[in-house]
């Protein structure tokens, strides 16, 4: 997983070279920034504004994981509140033409709301990430209904299929 702070640059080849080759005015940031790597690459998972925010993402993110591939991952406080949720009705509507935040459900789902999204910036039809139910990691691919329909394009299936690798 790559954490970027907005401060952070990354790319072969900077500004001045590009200028010199294809004679294109850049920026370092339009190049190779966090939201760039974010948005459009998808090459970083987290954008943090400093970090002190990079450094507690980190944490976060590693909350879920085990630590090493022949251990299970920690479980972690459980929410002893587990019961029918119909509010959840509200969240989806009846209407297939209509779009949600799948989001909304997921926090629904996970223990405490909590629900970790990763790349949320690139390919954002297709949502992933972590949470944990009755105190177990899980992790979460779904379709957002939200953006294009939810429809599954290049990006968005390798998105998919990473973190589904990731996790298996």
């Amino acid at each position: 997983f790559i954490i970027q702070t907005r401060k952070a640059h990354m790319f072969i080849t900077g500004p001045s070279v590009i200028k010199q080759v294809t004679g294109e005015d850049t920026t370092a940031d339009a190049l190779g920034g966090a939201d760039t790597h974010q948005a459009i690459s998808g090459v970083n998972h987290f954008v943090a504004d400093d970090d002190e925010q990079a450094i507690l993402i980190a944490q976060k993110l590693i909350s879920f994981l085990p630590q090493n591939n022949t251990e299970d991952p920690p479980i972690v406080d459980p929410d002893p509140y587990v019961e029918h949720d119909p509010s959840i009705y509200d969240i989806v509507p009846t209407d297939g033409n209509k779009g949600y935040d799948v989001r909304d459900v997921i926090r629904r789902l996970v223990d405490h709301g909590d629900f970790l999204e990763v790349q949320a910036g690139y390919a954002m039809n297709l949502v992933k990430g972590f949470g944990r139910i009755n105190g177990r990691t899980v992790g979460f691919v779904a379709n957002q209904p939200s953006v294009m329909a939810g429809v599954l394009d290049i990006n968005a299936s390798d998105k998919g299929a990473q973190f589904v690798r990731f996790c298996n």
